[in-house]
């Protein structure tokens, strides 16, 4: 089936003019694999992703068009670094690829790049630093092998934080400055952009329909549990870091749905479950959903293998699955996220 969708794909591409890459670094960054393919030829290829992913499984979903994300709206980032170098990875390389600007990432952050540069300068050998843009600054958490802040680090990053727009600065996990108590844990998982979670939400919550009671697997800091209780829905969410969870205060559960899924039991009185699992997807908690009575679920998955091997799960439990709608939050790269409801 794979062979036969290639080949359809092959025949059916958009040949046309290359378009001109927006970046320099293009070819030598790793980051970004495809911004010279037209937009037609590049939205035919991120689908192509989902049909055979879906199509290896016996599957032949339909596809919306894809949502795209702004240009210049990725609000996090992790930036390798070594001596007198900041940036990101050649591809399929450790080389780090020193660059000035990113257009990519918001504003904020792309401008924010020789600064940061010049901070981590001084420090010896490689090492990675993930940056996270909030509304209360920015979020830096620096990993530096087992390294121990030393007096003269510490200095540099009062001075640091002091001089920039900076919320939290975190040192191989210890804290070195808070400016600002931000929302959200240290490493907690954001979506790539604002305009890409809202783009999410939007989705979820047409899929609601007349649902009173939810759960939402796999939460993270709540990005479904709100909407859902803001909508008046009887919402918690589960997931298995604790700091994540505990920003849900009472209506967050801590559990890790890998090893613990929710039984059939445990969902016999929920109207609608929201799942959107790390790319390793979520088997054991599908192979529950499809013992139990719930009658409407919403995947929202990063990795289409997973999700179709979870979707065909329930489809061979009885459920339909609607229209796949793509959205292109990891722009110009190999993945895509994807939201599909399932009604049994």
């Amino acid at each position: 089936m794979s062979n036969i969708l290639d080949d359809k794909y092959k025949k059916n591409r958009i040949i046309t003019a290359m378009t001109q890459p927006i970046c320099p670094y293009f070819k030598r960054c790793g980051g970004c694999l495809y911004q010279d393919m037209s937009p037609k030829e590049y939205a035919l290829m991120k689908q192509h992703f989902i049909l055979r992913a879906f199509s290896d499984k016996g599957l032949t979903p339909e596809i919306e068009e894809i949502r795209q994300v702004p240009i210049g709206s990725r609000r996090r980032a992790s930036f390798s670094f070594e001596t007198g170098k900041l940036g990101f990875n050649g591809f399929k390389s450790h080389t780090v690829i020193d660059i000035q600007q990113c257009p990519i990432l918001t504003p904020a952050l792309s401008t924010f790049l020789p600064k940061l540069k010049s901070f981590v300068s001084f420090l010896s050998g490689k090492g990675d630093v993930f940056v996270q843009e909030s509304p209360f600054g920015l979020d830096i958490h620096i990993h530096h092998g087992t390294h121990q802040p030393t007096l003269a680090f510490l200095e540099q990053a009062a001075i640091f934080a002091q001089t920039h727009p900076i919320a939290r600065l975190i040192y191989n996990h210890t804290l070195i400055v808070e400016k600002t108590k931000l929302p959200f844990p240290p490493d907690a998982f954001l979506q790539p952009s604002e305009a890409g979670e809202k783009i999410l939400i939007d989705l979820m919550l047409s899929f609601v329909g007349e649902s009173q009671t939810a759960v939402d697997l796999f939460c993270g800091t709540g990005t479904f549990t709100h909407p859902l209780l803001e909508k008046g829905l009887i919402a918690h969410g589960y997931d298995c870091t604790p700091e994540s969870v505990q920003t849900l205060g009472r209506y967050g559960v801590v559990r890790d749905l890998f090893r613990n899924p929710l039984s059939p039991e445990e969902l016999k009185d929920i109207d609608l479950v929201v799942m959107d699992p790390p790319r390793a997807g979520a088997k054991a908690q599908t192979e529950n959903l499809a013992l139990s009575n719930v009658h409407n679920i919403i995947l929202i998955s990063c990795n289409p293998t997973t999700a179709a091997r979870d979707a065909n799960i329930l489809i061979g439990a009885g459920f339909r699955m609607g229209k796949i709608t793509p959205v292109d939050q990891f722009t110009f790269s190999n993945h895509i996220e994807i939201v599909c409801d399932f009604q049994k």
